[in-house]
């Protein structure tokens, strides 16, 4: 699909919402009650079962509200839409392709919503059923999608190194689904805080290099594993009167804010604005200075929804420690920046203002920066978001404007 500026749009990280029935068919009997799913009750109120937790299901449809009116979107917000009253679009296929169309955009790789926080569960054995199912659904759900929907696949918990070799499993399995072109994982170093660059995650980079499957790190809101919101204690709420809740711990309750939420409760805004993106440049700083890459050079790392103006001082400045600090990465043979720029891909907003400048520059490049819609959550712009890409990239020549609206996609994922 060309457009009226000759360039073609492909999606790189768009999402999909957690179908309300779909999934527990796919699980094992033993857990399908406890699946993601959505029951309505006899009075017609919608209930969210998961993990054998019954809530409110209402509360889910902000995820949905692109393209909606402000009315609309403040009724979600306020709890009063249904989930099932969301944009058709945000998981039936053929309604996707009528607003992909809409904007222009030919190829969308999918990323998923709620399950985007599935490795803080802590029942590994039901989640990696969870994960499955997901992952079975995905597939099936593209296949609708007449060769243009592609799906990203979810991996399970890993606590404990043990497992470790269980998303490792899961990457083999996902390679050989159709449709499915990458896994993803949160950029959290899950494993008793280990960072990435210690060898318990070597499977996983492993098994994602031998099936050639990229691997997003996608952050989520939720302070619920180790990393930024938890180390900076981002997530502590504070009462009604300013005071800060005392003995709070981010492993036994987190409620964030909800609009009109009364008592305590944590910053969605600080946790996501602040942790998002110290959590990405954490595990660039370990992929890259501590040698995954060049451990496992056929890898592919992509790094999701944390803006990406502060790429290149932060490859500049691991290249320069790397320099003076020489003697504590003395195996270690190339800068920082040229593994990034050999194995890595980081994902723009369309509004951001340092996309220009970042494909400019010889540590980054236009073909190692994807885009995203981030449709059909409630900050995605719908319709116009390819009118407001392009004029983003207006400082840039065709060649590179190509390169950030499909062809690093293409690349990456393999798809078009």
């Amino acid at each position: 699909m060309s457009t009226s500026n000759g360039l073609r749009y492909i999606d790189s990280d768009g999402h999909i919402l957690e179908h309300p029935t779909d999934m527990p068919q796919y699980a094992p009997a033993k857990y399908r009650d406890r699946i993601w799913h959505i029951e309505t009750d006899d009075k017609g109120v919608e209930w969210l079962h998961y993990d054998g937790n019954v809530t409110p299901a209402n509360g889910l449809a902000s995820a949905g509200t692109a393209g909606l009116s402000d009315e609309e979107r403040a009724r979600a917000f306020r709890g009063e839409m249904r989930y099932t009253e969301v944009r058709p679009a945000a998981y039936n296929a053929k309604a996707r392709l009528e607003d992909m169309d809409t904007d222009g955009i030919d190829l969308a790789v999918l990323y998923p919503t709620m399950l985007l926080g599935l490795q803080s569960m802590r029942d590994v054995d039901f989640a990696t059923a969870q994960a499955r199912a997901y992952n079975d659904w995905c597939a099936s759900h593209v296949q609708e999608g007449e060769g243009r929907l592609f799906g990203a696949g979810a991996l399970p918990p890993m606590h404990l190194p043990e497992h470790v070799e269980g998303l490792a499993a899961e990457i083999y399995r996902v390679a050989d689904m159709p449709g499915m072109v990458s896994v993803f994982m949160r950029p959290n170093p899950s494993v008793d805080w280990r960072p990435f660059n210690d060898p318990v995650y070597d499977p996983i980079w492993r098994a994602a290099s031998e099936t050639g499957l990229p691997i997003g790190l996608h952050p989520f809101l939720a302070p619920d594993l180790p990393g930024a919101c938890v180390g900076l204690q981002l997530d502590r709420p504070r009462n009604e009167d300013g005071s800060y809740v005392d003995n709070w711990s981010s492993n036994t309750e987190w409620t964030g804010r909800a609009p009109g939420q009364q008592g305590p409760s944590s910053s969605v805004l600080f946790t996501q604005a602040i942790a998002n993106p110290v959590d990405v440049m954490s595990c660039i700083a370990y992929l890259t200075a501590g040698g995954v890459l060049q451990r496992f050079p056929d890898l592919k790392m992509i790094f999701l929804e944390a803006n990406g103006g502060w790429l290149v001082p932060w490859l500049e400045r691991l290249d320069h420690h790397c320099k003076k600090f020489q003697w504590e990465v003395q195996d270690l043979e190339m800068m920082p920046s040229e593994f990034f720029r050999r194995q890595c891909w980081i994902s723009f907003d369309p509004d951001e203002a340092m996309m220009a400048v970042t494909a400019q520059s010889p540590l980054v490049g236009a073909d190692r920066i994807i885009w995203a819609s981030d449709y059909p959550h409630p900050d995605a712009k719908f319709p116009g978001v390819t009118e407001e890409l392009a004029e983003a990239l207006e400082p840039l020549t065709f060649e590179q404007q190509s390169a950030i609206t499909s062809e690093s996609a293409i690349s990456l994922y393999g798809i078009g």
